[in-house]
């Protein structure tokens, strides 16, 4: 049974999308993986991959995920805009018919694990994959800021309304200038796992904009600690 991995934070702007896509592409290395960028409004997914403007094709009224590797296949509402700038004006109804047809009519191969990168809050997006997706677990991303932790427990909350497992949280952007360890704090008070943290380097940033993620690059401080938190999350599901 494919294991589905929700990427949250509740908050725009945390590193969300990066820590998902990294994800699937580190647990690519030994896995069959699917990425599924069901941010609608904002799918950020195809640019950190390099693939701006792909479309994606049908075979026997089937979607097929653009596939990256022999282990790793993705799917976003980008690859079905004629233009991937133009903004996607929907309301719930079409979210959530939308999401559906990712989950239902792609497809998708025998998959070890699925990454979900969810939007920012809690609405139709989260609401229709914590109510469709079976087997799913968390993993929450945030800042070391009060604000982002303020949000942080809304995703927390509504990962235990929906009875999702939590795998942990992140702390994203640590360093000198949002401060470090807020976050490890707040899991320790929560009674949650700490992954672990990233800290905010140029590098990560650089490496999304060209469309190759940090995950490839072994020679970066942002590669090893991001490591250590995919084997606590490998841990976490063969425990």
């Amino acid at each position: 049974m494919t294991k589905n991995i929700l990427v949250m934070s509740n908050k725009g702007g945390v590193g969300k999308t990066t820590i998902a896509v990294n994800l699937a592409v580190s647990l690519s290395k030994n896995y069959k993986i699917g990425l599924m960028d069901v941010d609608i409004h904002g799918p950020n997914v195809p640019k950190m991959l390099g693939l701006k403007n792909e479309r994606l094709e049908v075979s026997n009224n089937k979607i097929l995920p653009k596939k990256i590797n022999d282990n790793l296949y993705v799917m976003s509402i980008a690859f079905l805009t004629e233009n991937q700038d133009n903004p996607i004006i929907w309301r719930g109804p079409l979210k959530t018919g939308a999401i559906n047809q990712f989950i239902n009519d792609v497809e998708w191969p025998k998959l070890d694990f699925l990454i979900i990168d969810l939007p920012p809050g809690t609405g139709d997006e989260t609401i229709t994959i914590m109510q469709v997706l079976k087997n799913c677990t968390s993993v929450i991303v945030s800042i070391p800021q009060e604000v982002s932790l303020l949000d942080a427990k809304k995703a927390i909350n509504m990962s235990k309304k929906f009875n999702i497992p939590i795998i942990g949280l992140i702390e994203n952007m640590s360093g000198k200038i949002f401060g470090s360890g807020q976050v490890e704090k707040f899991a320790e008070n929560n009674n949650i796992n700490f992954l672990g943290r990233l800290d905010l380097e140029k590098s990560i940033a650089d490496s999304s904009n060209i469309g190759k993620p940090f995950a490839t690059n072994k020679n970066t401080k942002s590669n090893h600690q991001f490591n250590e938190i995919v084997e606590k999350i490998i841990k976490f599901h063969f425990q």
